[in-house]
Formats: structure tokens, C-alpha cells, sequence
């Protein structure tokens, strides 16, 4: 009983240091997207919009993709777990083509290097963030052992 106790606990704590690291990787994220965007302002007005709607729009799908994954409880099955991964990137896809959808119907000048460019380089912020940090998620596993 206590083994089952511990590895709850141990399963728990797995699970809020996941969840820290995914917090960490949006803020990474939005926080780059609008230091990258501010500082093309220097470069043009329309750069710096362009790239701001690409990382915003990286930065947006990523969270609501952390947010639906994150509310499956660790005790779940790894069926649901697997499932909700497949459902939750489907949405992600789908949420992101609407998004470019509207961007390029909305903005009328934009400047699709910079928006792309932006949006591609935001979703490599999780390696970034990965290589800079001291506290990884394999990392936090290691200390525990």
C-alpha cells in the first residue's frame, strides 16, 4: 500500500513538473514573440506586425494544445492519454490553418517572410529552452532518482 502511495506521489510530482515546463515553454514562446516583434519595429512597421501575428499565432496553438493536454488526470489510461495527444494536435492543426487563414485574408500588407519566419522560428523555442535550461524534465526525473 505505501509502494502505491509512493508512486502516486512520485507520478504527481512527474505531472506538476511537466506542466512547469510546459508553462515555461508558452512564456518562452510569447515572450519571444514580442521582444522579436518589438525589435523589427526598428527594421519596418510592416515586418514587425507580420512577424507579431506569426508568433502569436505559434504561441496560441501551442497553448491551447498544452491546456487540453495537461487536463488529463496522470491516473488515466494510456489510451485516453494517447487520444487526447491525437485529438489535441488535430485541433492545433486546425486552429493554426484557421488562423493563417485569417491572417492573410485580414492583413492586407503583410510580410509573409516575417511571418513565417517568426512562426517557424517560435516553434523551435522549446529546444532553445531545453538546451538553455538547467531544470529539464529529464533532469528533474534524475534528481528524484
Amino acid at each position: 500500500m505505501q509502494k502505491i502511495m509512493q508512486q502516486n506521489q512520485h507520478d504527481l510530482s512527474q505531472e506538476k513538473q511537466a506542466q512547469r515546463l510546459a508553462r515555461r515553454f508558452v512564456l518562452f514562446q510569447l515572450m519571444a514573440t514580442i521582444v522579436l516583434s518589438a525589435a523589427l519595429l526598428m527594421v519596418d512597421y510592416t515586418v514587425a506586425y507580420s512577424a507579431l501575428a506569426g508568433g502569436a499565432i505559434a504561441t496560441l496553438a501551442n497553448t491551447w494544445f498544452a491546456l487540453k493536454v495537461f487536463r488529463v488526470r496522470s491516473d488515466e489510461t494510456p489510451e485516453t492519454v494517447l487520444a487526447t495527444f491525437y485529438v489535441g494536435e488535430i485541433y492545433k492543426f486546425v486552429f493554426t490553418a484557421a488562423m493563417f487563414v485569417i491572417a492573410f485574408a485580414v492583413i492586407e500588407t503583410l510580410n509573409v517572410v516575417a511571418f513565417l519566419g517568426l512562426y517557424f522560428l517560435i516553434h523551435m523555442t522549446p529546444a532553445l529552452v531545453n538546451v538553455l535550461s538547467k531544470e529539464t524534465f529529464q533532469g528533474a526525473r534524475d534528481k528524484e532518482s
